[in-house]
């Protein structure tokens, strides 16, 4: 037995005042995922404390909580939506040789399906349960976890399937984590009118990263078994580690409906569509605003890939920095549907995206007639103008905040930079854009915790270091949250 283990400040209760910093959902999921992981209770007063209007639990948060408390077998002391107390008690113990449970206790479901009630964001759920999945679904009879989640895809507040399966899997798969899939079977959104979507994820564990022959490599001796303990270690990343590189291309997703239309000659249904506006302005501002920036941070284009065609004019094309790509179009049925997302490629294997969710506004879109129709009723609609004219206003407005998000996260430079500010060569920009930064600190702390005092740490006066004026405050939350309960 560990007693001595037991009784260390390691395995004490975790008391956590929801309103530290960024004092949200955020907190809550990544405390109790933590707890999960090492058998270390915790506890949180004022839960989503900085939240304005109502406090405590939402959906979401109150089924993230239920369900990782069944999958793990803990206990949960107001865990109820509205609560602003929470009580997590896992009943695992910790293994003798790491801060992680011991998983010869652990009994792991193949499948999990997880069905919302509302439309809550499915990828906030999945945030909750993925570091615990990824540690324990080894013990799990399939090759890989299969969890089904039905609620939103395309959420206010949280990563839609898009990013998540155009940024943050291949991102987590370069920062040396097993491979992840996720497959969208429908989509649902959180504004509008309630629609439910469902989610596939597939969950490579860590031991199938490490050790795809099972146990058939594993030996008795000594150097084996130590070896063998580390197939269950989650990899040390140092972003530092890793090159931004430079942006090889830019891909844009655009869902939004197709109605109402563009006029082009005075004649309805003769013009672009939403979607189709939204395509357009979107190439062009990017190309103008992408001008602005220092072309050092895109690489050299050649002959070959200026002359693949992707609706782009030669002139533009062979005037652009980098090639624009469509990547996603689909029509939406709603004027809330609308969502924009740019990806950018880079030379070393990144992608660094940002995205918006919005509406278009106004009432009811009105809808196209047939071309028979049009010519019988020729009269123009004022109020059916009028409404058009705000939603593609709206469209337009959205574009534009996307292209200024997304240039900051590709720029040379952090935008908390002051003009006056001199270049500091000891400190550079992550390979992250500032979202996916929050998504990897939970990892980097599970890597420094399994493999504490394997590597030298010890910073160098000439070593270059992270830009911190790109940390958000929920990366710094996050961070905090995991020193916390990790002992960092």
């Amino acid at each position: 037995m560990a007693a001595s283990r037991s009784t260390s400040s390691k395995l004490n209760h975790v008391h956590l005042n929801g309103r530290t910093l960024e004092g949200g959902g955020q907190l809550v999921r990544i405390a109790i995922g933590l707890s999960a992981l090492t058998g270390r209770p915790v506890s949180i007063d004022h839960v989503r404390g900085n939240r304005e209007g109502k406090k405590g639990l939402k959906r979401s948060h109150a089924a993230a909580v239920k369900l990782l408390a069944e999958i793990s077998g803990s206990k949960v002391s107001g865990g109820e939506v509205g609560s602003q107390s929470l009580d997590f008690f896992p009943q695992s113990t910790r293994s003798k040789s790491g801060p992680l449970l011991d998983l010869s206790q652990v009994n792991v479901k193949s499948e999990y399906d997880i069905k919302l009630t509302t439309a809550g964001a499915i990828f906030l759920v999945f945030q909750a349960l993925y570091p615990y999945l990824l540690h324990v679904g080894s013990q799990a009879a399939a090759p890989f976890v299969k969890v089904n989640i039905t609620g939103g895809t395309n959420a206010t507040h949280s990563p839609s399937y898009d990013y998540a399966s155009q940024v943050i899997v291949p991102n987590f798969a370069k920062l040396g984590l097993p491979p992840l899939s996720i497959v969208l079977n429908k989509r649902g959104w959180t504004t509008g009118p309630v629609d439910l979507g469902a989610v596939t994820f597939l969950i490579h564990t860590l031991r199938s990263r490490q050790d795809p022959d099972g146990e058939d490599q594993l030996q008795e001796s000594t150097e084996k078994e130590s070896t063998a303990e580390l197939l269950h270690s989650f990899p040390r990343i140092n972003l530092m580690d890793h090159k931004r590189g430079k942006i090889t291309q830019i891909d844009i997703t655009v869902l939004a409906p197709d109605q109402p239309t563009l006029n082009a000659e005075g004649e309805e249904g003769t013009g672009s569509t939403v979607r189709q506006f939204i395509e357009q302005v979107t190439r062009r501002t990017l190309q103008r605003e992408i001008s602005k920036l220092d072309p050092s941070i895109f690489a050299k284009r050649s002959n070959s890939a200026l002359s693949e065609g992707d609706s782009l004019s030669k002139l533009s094309a062979k005037n652009a920095l980098v090639r624009i790509t469509i990547h996603t179009s689909e029509a939406t049925n709603h004027r809330s549907h609308v969502y924009i997302l740019l990806v950018a490629h880079t030379s070393s294997g990144f992608r660094i995206g940002h995205d918006i969710l919005g509406s278009m506004g106004g009432d009811c879109l009105s809808k196209s007639k047939s071309k028979r129709k049009q010519k019988q009723q020729p009269a123009r609609d004022p109020r059916r103008d009028s409404q058009n004219e705000i939603a593609f206003s709206a469209a337009a407005d959205q574009v534009r905040r996307c292209v200024d998000g997304f240039t900051r996260e590709i720029s040379k430079e952090s935008p908390k930079v002051q003009p006056d500010q001199k270049p500091n060569s000891t400190v550079k920009r992550s390979c992250l854009d500032s979202y996916m930064r929050d998504q990897i600190v939970v990892f980097e702390a599970l890597g420094e915790a399994c493999n504490a005092g394997g590597h030298d740490t010890e910073i160098t006066d000439t070593e270059t270091l992270e830009d911190e004026r790109d940390w958000t405050l929920h990366t710094r939350t996050a961070q905090w949250v995991c020193r916390q309960i990790l002992d960092l």
